[in-house]
């Protein structure tokens, strides 16, 4: 398993197609393929800790505390959070999320968030915390700010999407 994940802007045009979508269909041959898209952005890896640094260390659905949570798995969940559906997450975040996001990152210092990092449970992350994975995750959340910003500013919805 990969888990790859990744962020895409989308229009209001965009995500209501989506929607009529079949939740089996939300894949990346659709998201890929099909679905027109304004920005994207490679998360690789480094969404997993990201979530667990902005919500206490939890990996899980749910918006709280926001705006923290909505970066990765808070927000409308499309895909992921059904039986049968484990091998792909595809979570909305409305325009009005996105630009408290953007608001958020603008302020969130790379102090804060090694704080954040390393205050995350070693045994429930998987991994071993290190200085090595904490400029790993802290360079693509960090350079995610442009890709927030812009998709604040034409007020777009943005897909976290991962493969399970």
């Amino acid at each position: 398993m990969s888990c790859l994940g990744g962020f895409r802007a989308i229009t209001k045009e965009a995500l209501d197609r989506l929607r009529e979508v079949p939740r089996a269909d939300r894949v990346p041959d659709y998201l890929d393929e099909e679905m027109e898209q304004e920005d994207l952005y490679d998360l690789d890896k480094a969404w997993d800790a990201i979530h667990r640094c902005l919500t206490g260390g939890r990996l899980e659905y749910g918006n709280a505390p926001a705006p923290g949570c909505w970066v990765i798995l808070g927000g409308e969940v499309l895909r992921g959070d059904r039986e049968g559906e484990e091998d792909y997450i595809v979570v909305c975040k409305s325009p009005g999320q996105v630009r408290q996001v953007s608001q958020f990152l603008e302020g969130l210092t790379e102090e804060a968030f090694r704080k954040l990092y390393f205050a995350i449970d070693p045994e429930a992350y998987g991994f071993e915390l290190s200085g090595e994975d904490f400029e790993y995750t802290w360079g693509y959340l960090a350079d995610s700010l442009p890709f927030w910003k812009n998709a604040a500013e034409k007020g777009l919805y943005v897909l976290f999407d991962v493969d399970q």
